[in-house]
């Protein structure tokens, strides 16, 4: 597909994608990276560089594309809530309902690179995208899992005795604040927005940059 010059995102990689569909219309929606010095920037965007890196900038663009009737052109939409910051290394994923959740992943600060643990929760509309923060309990020690970058994670289903339908995050891997890898693995029950973490053999959970699904 060819990009039309208008509203392009900055050359990038490490960033989010993924896919939805409102009112018959299948679109992309685009989070967060890095790449190269940004040729043209968007005014509701933020550009962070690596202090050990001038070459590398980090984004929290957002961008959409239409594919179904508008393929090569990008939207820059309606950002309602808390926007993330500039990130990348972080998962993204599709929810029913026209939402998603995001989690994890690296942002940059002075002092260089610091992995988040944030978890952003997205409703989607025509062309607006509403982020909202997940509060965090005031000890988080046992109830949350570490920041991290280059997790694997992945959207698990199950159904109630009422024959409720509810939703989960495993999360599981990646590399911690000193790139550490990490060998934990967590779920987030996405109706009551708790985590508890699961033991698995290190064998399978101790590995960055990994696929899960």
């Amino acid at each position: 597909v060819n990009s039309t010059p208008i509203n392009v995102p900055m050359k990038k990689n490490a960033c989010g994608m993924i896919s939805f569909n409102i009112n018959g219309k299948d679109k992309l929606l685009l989070v967060g990276g890095y790449g190269p010095t940004p040729v043209t920037t968007h005014s509701h965007s933020q550009y962070a560089p690596d202090p050990d890196n001038p070459n590398r900038w980090y984004t929290n663009e957002i961008h959409l594309m239409c594919v179904s009737s508008s393929p090569g052109q990008w939207i820059v939409p309606v950002i309602t809530g808390t926007r993330p910051p500039p990130c990348t290394g972080f998962t993204l994923h599709t929810l029913p309902g026209n939402r998603g959740v995001m989690f994890g992943g690296v942002t940059i600060e002075e002092t260089g690179e610091h992995r988040v643990d944030d978890v952003f929760l997205l409703t989607y509309s025509q062309d607006t995208i509403d982020f909202q923060k997940v509060v965090k309990p005031g000890d988080t020690r046992g109830k949350w899992p570490k920041g991290r970058s280059l997790h694997a994670s992945t959207i698990i289903k199950t159904i109630s005795s009422n024959k409720q339908d509810t939703f989960h995050l495993l999360v599981s891997g990646g590399l911690d604040e000193n790139e550490k890898t990490l060998s934990d693995c967590w779920i987030l029950n996405l109706s009551s927005l708790k985590w508890f973490q699961i033991d698995l053999p290190e064998s399978v959970t101790k590995r960055g940059g990994h696929s899960l699904s």
